[in-house]
């Protein structure tokens, strides 16, 4: 291949998808685990924020499947352990604490998939 150079022209993401089986049901979910806020949905997908200009949007898709061999995303949090136990009395099933740059840990959401919490 040539090295030609490429004059970058895609400003940013704007959206993640992550796929669920049932939206109404994972949307509560997110909403009453993480206290989203919802931005918007439709019959099929919602949008949720996080923070101002920073969220996602989960899929309701008729072949569901999760994805548990790997993390789509991170959600970062200033402390890692404090999470991890907040999220383990809501009855989240949760990995251990892995330390290293950057501490983190796995949650499994209410659809089985895998999404990773990281401390910045």
């Amino acid at each position: 291949m040539s090295e030609q150079v490429v004059e970058r022209f895609i400003d940013r993401i704007d959206a993640v998808f992550l796929p669920v089986r049932n939206l109404q049901e994972s949307l509560e979910w997110y909403q009453q685990v993480f206290g989203f806020g919802l931005r918007w949905s439709n019959e099929r997908m919602a949008g949720l924020a996080i923070a101002p200009n920073c969220g996602f949007h989960i899929v309701q898709i008729p072949d569901f499947e999760p994805i548990n061999k790997y993390t789509p995303f991170n959600f970062v949090v200033n402390n890692a352990d404090e999470v991890r136990e907040r999220l383990e009395q809501l009855g989240v099933e949760v990995s251990e604490i892995r330390n290293g740059e950057p501490r983190r840990f796995d949650l499994t959401d209410i659809n089985g998939n895998m999404i990773s919490v990281i401390q910045l």
